[in-house]
């Protein structure tokens, strides 16, 4: 028991670690849209973090089930991938307004993607545009490949990958344009 309150001590002290790195990163953004953007990915997947790993005790969460052997650098690629994951769900849903190729350069600068990250992040960006329906399935499937190495999820691991990811990004969405209309956020970055 003692073991297992260390770690989750550990744990909160490497998410808000991360977080601050990357609201520092996002804050320094010379566009101001998307550092405000990003910096609200980093305050959202720390609250996301906090509660997967350390609040939440449900028989099958995922994440709270690698809570023993998460690591420092598994929990840097957990915020990786949420940035990505809502860069991606983003960009498809307001296609007109927003740009790919400039997201994605600001997400690897932000977040240090290595060239890896970013040829994962291109191919399930592709796979959005042009296999939707796909694309679910597949970032299920990468979230417990890239974060924890497994191959294989149960059909509860999968649901709860997949229900995480959906209430991530509403809730994210829900706190950027909570008192700011996306569209009025845009507006006054340009």
């Amino acid at each position: 028991m003692l073991e297992k309150r260390k770690k989750e001590i550990l744990v909160r002290e490497w998410i808000e670690r991360e977080k601050g790195r990357l609201l520092e990163r996002a804050y320094a953004a010379e566009d101001p849209f998307l550092g405000a953007f990003y910096a609200q990915c980093a305050e959202s997947t720390a609250a996301d973090a906090h509660e997967v790993f350390l609040e939440t005790p449900l028989t099958f969460n995922y994440f709270r089930e690698k809570l023993e052997t998460l690591t420092e650098a598994e929990l840097g690629r957990f915020f990786r991938l949420a940035a990505i994951h809502h860069t991606i769900r983003i960009v498809r849903r307001r296609k007109k307004e927003l740009d790919w190729g400039s997201m994605k350069v600001v997400m690897a600068e932000i977040y240090e993607l290595t060239e890896q990250e970013k040829a994962m992040a291109e191919l399930l960006y592709q796979c959005a545009v042009t296999y939707q329906a796909g694309f679910q399935e597949l970032f299920h499937k990468t979230t417990a490949r890239y974060l924890f190495h497994d191959r294989e999820l149960s059909g509860f691991s999968f649901a709860f990958i997949g229900n995480f990811w959906y209430n991530s990004y509403s809730s994210f969405m829900g706190s950027f344009t909570g008192y700011v209309p996306f569209h009025i956020r845009l507006k006054q970055a340009l």
